[in-house]
């Protein structure tokens, strides 16, 4: 994929920046246009070039790539000290009048410029996150034999099951943003939703499919971890009404992209990095690409983010909170106005990490198409339609030279 410019400036963000120019931003607004599909129909699968042309007209959704000396020493040291803020969604969920409103305009004004947040009053109890964390802390203590004969497995470009540190292979995939990392430094084990999540489309084979391997003689794991995931689902969903009207679109908008949505959850276990540098992360710098990310950090810190400065800031544990951010996905519906901000983690601390990620996009088969507020005739779409199975594919695919 081609990056997009921005001369010398360090600013990684969707506000095309030259030195000594002034800033140009993009505001979602225009004519209504049609849907050229809809979710549940059955897409052909697009071919290696067509596949290529999607993503090489200069327009890409991780935002401007970097990954000289410099940059790499800013995300290996974060010294920003710039805000990340905190989006309280408590009076929305309480159905209190022009709740919803008000906390879509925070919402916008968040995804345009940070890209990550704090989010307070999401509804989820404390002692349910408390219980999966110790249910990731007492997986990851099981022997290695015993989780490694968990496989590592894809069900329709969704991946589930046991993986050791130093197994992926996102060094060769478009997921990391910089060349020559390192495998990480990171255990997971990764479950995904019952039933499927590649769409109305999917066949009756397809909704079959095994999607989860479970450890046994771990009592109340697999409920723990169901109940969690089904939570995060239902807020996710709730979440969805606000990204509608945060774009000026009818609440119920995105509800048909989302009729068996992809819900991939994972207890990461990330043990002490000794030395910073060498391109040697707990998870390499990337983007993520689904729709939103849900994550319980706990209470050891160890994620850092890029800022609007262009230097990276600790994003440190606030009790209470979940960590959120939005993803490659939002990214290409609102024709580059929401940014997919860059993110990696290096655990400096002397003890054991753990954090609970939970990755919330639609369906397999919904079409991904600039949404018609963020497109008109001066503002032509920056991207082709393309499944959401699709990008994932991109995703997971190689990366290029």
């Amino acid at each position: 994929m081609f990056a997009l410019k921005a001369g010398a400036s360090l600013d990684f963000g969707w506000s095309w920046e030259k030195p000594g120019s002034e800033s140009t931003k993009f505001v979602c607004g225009g004519r209504i246009a049609p849907m050229v599909g809809l979710p549940g129909e059955r897409l052909s699968t697009l071919e290696e070039p067509e596949m290529e042309a999607l993503t090489t007209k200069g327009h890409d959704v991780r935002g401007d790539i970097r990954d000289d000396e410099e940059a790499v020493y800013l995300m290996d040291h974060p010294d920003s000290d710039e805000e990340i803020p905190t989006l309280d969604i408590g009076a929305y969920l309480s159905g209190q009048p022009s709740a919803r409103e008000s906390v879509a305009v925070q919402l916008r004004d968040i995804s345009k410029t940070v890209g990550f947040f704090y989010l307070k009053g999401h509804g989820i109890p404390p002692d349910l996150i408390d219980r999966v964390f110790e249910e990731s802390e007492r997986f990851h203590a099981l022997p290695i034999a015993t989780k490694k004969a968990i496989p590592y497995f894809d069900t329709g470009s969704f991946r589930s099951g046991y993986q050791p540190s130093f197994k992926d292979e996102y060094q060769n995939t478009n997921i990391n943003i910089i060349a020559n990392a390192k495998p990480n430094l990171v255990a997971r084990f990764s479950i995904n939703r019952e039933g499927g999540s590649g769409g109305l489309s999917m066949t009756d084979e397809e909704r079959r499919a095994r999607v989860n391997i479970w450890p046994e003689n771990l009592p109340g794991f697999k409920e723990t971890l169901s109940h969690y995931h089904a939570r995060i689902e239902k807020l996710g969903r709730q979440f969805l009404p606000l990204w509608a009207t945060s774009l000026k679109l009818p609440p119920d908008y995105f509800d048909k992209f989302f009729a068996t949505p992809h819900l991939t959850m994972s207890l990461l276990y990330y043990p002490p990095q000794e030395q910073v540098g060498e391109r040697q992360y707990g998870i390499a710098p990337h983007t993520d690409n689904a729709m939103m990310t849900f994550l319980a950090q706990k209470d050891i810190p160890g994620l850092a983010v890029r800022m609007p400065s262009g230097h990276w800031r600790a994003v440190e544990p606030v009790p209470g909170t979940l960590v959120v951010n939005t993803g490659n996905l939002i990214v290409r519906w609102t024709n580059n106005e929401y940014l997919s901000t860059k993110h990696r983690v290096i655990n400096t601390n002397t003890v054991d990490r753990y954090s609970i990620p939970v990755f919330f996009g639609p369906s397999g088969d919904a079409l991904i198409e600039v949404l018609p507020t963020c497109r008109g005739p001066e503002r032509p779409a920056l991207y082709e339609p393309i499944t959401y199975l699709q990008l994932r594919k991109w995703y997971y695919g190689p990366r290029k030279a």
